[in-house]
């Protein structure tokens, strides 16, 4: 349990340093950057949806090519990278919140559950299953070690199908 727990720890730091910018002062996350404020105001709003390069640098007033590489001299990194962190940073945050792996992927803007595992797991080397077994809080029951089942999500497409 110990070497989960300090793997997730790692996991955390490394996607928070890998997160931040260049310059002292201010930050990556900061919607009010002069270049880039409305893109990573718009990122930031819409992680759960398709963000096409485009539709980013038209935000800004940019061709696409210039637009990646001020992103990646301002950020330190090319908005893929930044905008798969941010999605797996939030994937994290409610995967400690009990949701399904399934309907976590939905929500961050994850193409599919595998695409998800795939990202998570080169992120922290972990699956997110094994993600919310290493960050549930101890429990003082019998069943130590073993995570609480999680909520079922509910998909209507015709019929009634759980996913997760």
């Amino acid at each position: 349990m110990h070497g989960n727990v300090a793997l997730m720890l790692d996991c955390m730091s490394k996607t928070v340093a890998s997160s931040l910018p260049h310059a002292p002062g201010r930050t990556a996350d900061d919607p009010d950057h002069p270049r880039l404020g409305a893109a990573l105001a718009y990122i930031h709003q819409h992680l759960g949806e398709p963000l096409p390069l485009p539709l980013l640098a038209d935000l800004v007033q940019l061709s696409v090519g210039r637009f990646v590489t001020v992103f990646r001299l301002t950020v330190g990194m090319t908005p893929h990278r930044y905008i798969s962190l941010k999605r797996i940073r939030r994937a994290q945050w409610l995967l400690r919140q009990g949701h399904s792996p399934a309907l976590t992927a939905h929500e961050c803007g994850f193409y599919d559950q595998s695409h998800f595992t795939r990202c998570l797991k080169s992120v922290c080397g972990m699956t997110p299953r094994q993600f919310q077994t290493a960050s549930a809080p101890p429990s003082g029951n019998a069943k130590a070690g073993r995570s609480p089942p999680m909520p079922r999500a509910q998909v209507v497409d015709g019929n009634r199908r759980s996913i997760g």
